[in-house]
């Protein structure tokens, strides 16, 4: 049994396709209906988690090379489906275009040098529960597809560690798994709505 099969009592489908706003360029059917697992399943945490990393609009920083996109979302209440989790803190970190992490370490910012850190980012989820930020595709690297790591924590809320998979064959994480738009500039990665859960 897969994590995301597990407590069926907590488990509800909604539409995907509805939970971006029209700011993040979605239109009508834009994106394919796609179901949200609640609460959303975890996953692992990797190797490369930095504690403490500044707030970014663009995880990018350092201008490495790659396909530029914006990954955009919304945390919302597991309990109450429809409500948003305002201010949710999001710690993103991903490789770049060539499949590597900055740093290859794990520890908190302060035992990094600044021009260390890149591809990685804390975001603030707005009064809707919705975030933003600019990045570049992540390449897979052996023996993972392209990924985006998450930790989002809130007042209230357990703390979260997942991922998400881009433009990759679902298997046994669909309700975490997406394509990037590329006819949008820049491209942009309809990520998964997140839903975490209460204390």
């Amino acid at each position: 049994m897969t994590d995301e099969s597990r407590n069926p009592a907590r488990r509800r489908f909604l539409t995907f396709a509805a939970s971006l706003p029209a700011a993040f360029g979605l239109g009508a059917g834009s994106a394919s209906a796609e179901q949200a697992m609640i609460p959303t399943a975890g996953d692992m945490e990797g190797p490369f988690y930095i504690s403490n990393v500044p707030v970014v609009t663009n995880m990018n920083r350092f201008g490495k090379k790659g396909e530029v996109m914006r990954i955009a979302g919304r945390v919302m209440n597991a309990a109450s489906p429809e409500t948003p989790v305002a201010g949710a803190k999001l710690e993103l970190w991903q490789t770049d275009g060539s499949g590597r992490y900055y740093p290859e370490a794990k520890g908190d910012y302060s035992d990094f040098r600044d021009a260390e850190m890149d591809l990685r980012g804390t975001i603030i989820a707005d009064a809707n529960g919705y975030f933003e930020v600019l990045s570049l595709f992540p390449r897979e690297y052996w023996p993972r597809p392209p990924h985006i790591h998450y930790r989002i924590s809130a007042d209230g809320f357990r703390t979260l560690i997942t991922q998400h998979y881009l433009d990759t064959r679902p298997r046994d994480r669909p309700h975490r798994t997406a394509n990037v738009l590329r006819d949008q500039t820049p491209a942009l990665f309809p990520a998964p709505t997140i839903y975490i859960e209460p204390v």
